[in-house]
């Protein structure tokens, strides 16, 4: 054997070992994930890659349209669906009934927010703490 072999063949076993555990597993992934893109429909439950689950409304070439609640849809990339969602994940189930409102009245009142707090020209105006700055430099005397 010429000096040097025994380090060629290592090298090569290095690189041979490096694509079947990292490279190939990670293709196969990628491939499985455009595979499942490639077959979302409308109707579908998915999970985004933000953690929130929803409902495929409108699938583009790019970009799917989801609803998240009812009446609360957003448009991500196809790329943002982690995967499919499982039946027995979900905790929730939505109707389409208008959520119930305690009350429509505000909890203060502007009248009150001020007297608690001051104006808004008095905050524009009057500093309410000292804004020296106490790391400033000073000429030396």
């Amino acid at each position: 054997m010429p000096p040097g072999f025994d380090l060629i063949i290592m090298i090569v076993a290095m690189i041979a070992l490096f694509y079947f555990m990292i490279i190939r597993p990670q293709r196969k992934r990628m491939q499985q994930h455009q595979e499942m893109q490639q077959q979302l429909v409308p109707g579908a439950r998915v999970l985004l890659t933000s953690g929130m689950f929803g409902t495929v409304v409108h699938v583009g070439e790019r970009q799917l349209i989801v609803e998240l609640a009812p009446g609360a849809e957003v448009t991500v990339l196809k790329g943002n669906v982690a995967r499919t969602a499982n039946p027995d994940e979900e905790e929730f189930e939505f109707d389409d009934a208008p959520a119930d409102v305690l009350s429509t009245e505000p909890v203060i009142t502007d009248e009150e927010f001020q007297a608690m707090y001051g104006s808004d020209e008095q905050a524009d105006t009057e500093p309410s703490h000292d804004v020296t700055d106490p790391n400033r430099n000073e000429d030396p005397k």
